[in-house]
């Protein structure tokens, strides 16, 4: 696996709060995390441990917060998050009907 993928899978999941196992599961099944991590839609899934893996080697490195200062760089100079800090992505509940229907007249 390439490092960026694991590089945006780790914000991710940082962002998220999320286990490996969940991260895994949310880059299997969530387009957008697909998207965000600049796979293509037929990807093959890795071990949850490759990211273990994978913070290890960082924490050992000269620059271990470099996934993170690089996006802080990029949030910075694009405003793409601005008014989103503190207020967490949340996926739509299993029941919620997609897409939304329109209200109805009154």
């Amino acid at each position: 696996m390439p490092p960026q993928v694991l590089a945006a899978a780790v914000v991710l999941q940082s962002l998220h709060g999320l286990s490996d196992f969940e991260t895994v599961l949310e880059l299997r099944g969530d387009v957008r995390w697909v998207a965000a991590c600049g796979l293509d839609l037929l990807h093959t899934a890795f071990d949850p441990s490759l990211l273990t893996y994978f913070r290890r080697r960082l924490q050992h490195s000269t620059a271990p917060d470099r996934p993170f200062s690089k996006d802080k760089e990029v949030v910075a100079a694009t405003g793409v998050l601005r008014g989103n800090i503190g207020e967490p992505w949340t996926r739509p509940s299993p029941r919620t009907r997609w897409p939304p229907r329109a209200p109805s007249p009154s």
